[in-house]
């Protein structure tokens, strides 16, 4: 499949490159209603970063389904070898543990693209993040992105004073539509 060109994004490129640079943890939520750029923002980014990344879209599907598709891709990345199509870790707090070992002495990127699905079917998915990141993954080589178009979702769920506390090491980046000079680039004629 041929992408469209990448064009206008620039400042948000360099500011996800410059946080993988960091080499410590670092958690992204970007956010932004749909149709904005932030899945081609992301895929760009894992095109041209040189990064090792795990890329994963939550579905409109159950918690149990998730955690399934999750925990296989997971593993999948990990390069552990042949899998059951019903293996699954236990817990998401199990999944974020695993994210932890594989994280300890290498610098990943987990990119979990569609977060507010996860959010409509585990309503307690920030919380355990936040547990599994203040006690484990903060201490690692993880850059982990959120990304997300519920907006009121996304703020109530993750930037919130209903939310779990602000995390530290982490950055939210609310996606503005394309800069209207973009716009001839990408349809020529305008």
């Amino acid at each position: 499949m041929e992408l469209t060109p990448f064009i206008g994004r620039k400042r948000e490129l360099e500011q996800l490159q410059e946080e993988w640079s960091e080499k410590k943890a670092a958690l992204l939520i970007l956010y932004g209603r749909r149709r904005i750029g932030k899945t081609r923002l992301l895929t760009h980014w894992i095109e041209t970063s040189g990064a090792r990344v795990l890329y994963w879209v939550a579905n409109p599907t159950s918690s149990l389904d998730q955690l399934r598709s999750f925990s296989q891709a997971l593993y999948n990345f990990a390069g552990s070898g042949t899998i059951s199509e019903e293996f699954t870790f236990g817990t998401w707090a199990n999944a974020f543990l695993q994210i932890e070992r594989m994280a300890q002495n290498q610098r990943i990127a987990i990119i979990i693209d569609e977060f507010t699905y996860l959010l409509e079917s585990e309503p307690g998915i920030a919380g355990i993040l936040q547990n599994t990141w203040d006690h484990h993954l903060k201490k690692t080589n993880l850059f982990l992105i959120l990304s997300g178009f519920h907006i009121g979702m996304m703020e109530r769920g993750l930037l919130s004073y209903q939310a779990p506390p602000v995390w530290p090491g982490h950055f939210a980046a609310k996606t503005p539509a394309a800069p209207f000079q973009c716009y001839p680039a990408v349809l020529p004629g305008l």
